[in-house]
């Protein structure tokens, strides 16, 4: 059984925020979700069937497609599948992977040249044990119903096209069906977007226990490096709510106020960095109320005194 934690930190070498080079090693959220992966999966992860609504920059992409790449490297006869919302991200998978490859074959003195049969920019075949890895773009005319499938990873799967022509759902449901059911790993992961979609549709079914996906929600305050030190700080009322009830220090609100000052408005900061699961989906559609003083009215609700089901005549049951 491969151990693909060490197998990553000890094979690959990634491009930090920085644009440095150095070794994959997990960061504080990666290492949060692994324990979650392997707690629920087990260490093989056969079977994985998840769905990540999340933060930016958490590093899940980067964590995924290092499963896939061990995968490629070390297991025969696996496909996998990355597709990301659109092409410019595409590039960015792309350009990943081709550097775990790298790396991996300087670190073990491999030849790239030996060990593919086939390299091009999204599509890569291991030689030596025939498995490949595929990358390409939602929409494009390769997906679908094509061969049998191990591992598919959908990156952004809130923001792919949806028209009369194709959308996520057609596009997600069918490609899944090349993933044999309790076989592989299958990972949904995005932002939010829009209250109504395909990816709000499947987050909530998941969270209530329905199908084979299992939730997770990742806020930005799960992520150490989301600090900004400060001297003097002087939290809003708002501030003050949510410092108590998420437990969070001055550096990490601080860097939450000049993050959202960025945006146009507050719904769209909450899309790309939400607290919970429900600011995710606040900055799109159509809505008869204003998502900001939505979003005022949701930090202002109050933890129930009581819950639980209210008979006839007045009772608790």
């Amino acid at each position: 059984m491969i151990d693909y934690k060490a197998a990553i930190e000890k094979g690959f070498d990634i491009i930090d925020k920085r644009g440095d080079r150095v070794p994959f090693i997990f960061n504080n959220v990666q290492n949060l979700y692994w324990q979650t992966l392997i707690k629920d999966w087990g260490l093989s992860l056969e079977g994985t069937r998840e769905i990540i609504l999340k933060a930016r920059k958490e590093g899940f992409s980067s964590l995924i497609d290092a499963i896939f790449t061990i995968d490629f490297l070390l297991r025969p006869n696996i496909g996998s599948q990355i597709i990301s919302h659109k092409d410019k991200e595409t590039q960015i998978l792309f350009d990943r992977v081709h550097f775990f490859v790298n790396s991996f074959c300087e670190k073990r003195g491999i030849n790239r040249k030996e060990l593919l049969d086939t390299d091009r920019t999204n599509f890569l075949r291991n030689k030596a044990n025939g498995s490949y890895i595929y990358i390409g773009t939602a929409g494009a005319k390769t997906l679908g119903r094509g061969p049998t499938l191990q591992n598919i990873h959908w990156s952004e799967i809130g923001h792919f096209p949806n028209t009369e022509i194709i959308n996520a759902e057609k596009l997600v449901v069918g490609a899944e069906e090349q993933v044999a059911t309790g076989v592989g790993r299958i990972f949904r992961e995005s932002t939010g977007n829009m209250q109504g979609d395909f990816c709000y549709g499947e987050c909530e079914r998941a969270r209530k226990g329905e199908g084979h996906f299992k939730f997770r929600f990742f806020p930005w305050y799960k992520f150490k490096e989301y600090r900004t030190e400060v001297e003097v700080f002087e939290p809003t009322a708002e501030e003050k709510v949510v410092m108590e009830r998420y437990n969070l220090d001055k550096t990490q609100v601080m860097w939450y106020r000049k993050k959202m000052e960025g945006y146009k408005t507050k719904a769209l900061g909450l899309r790309e960095y939400p607290t919970t699961p429900e600011e995710a989906f606040l900055a799109a559609g159509a809505g008869f109320f204003d998502p900001d003083i939505l979003k005022a009215y949701m930090d202002r609700v109050r933890e129930p005194t009581k819950e639980g089901n209210l008979a006839m005549d007045g009772s608790w049951v």
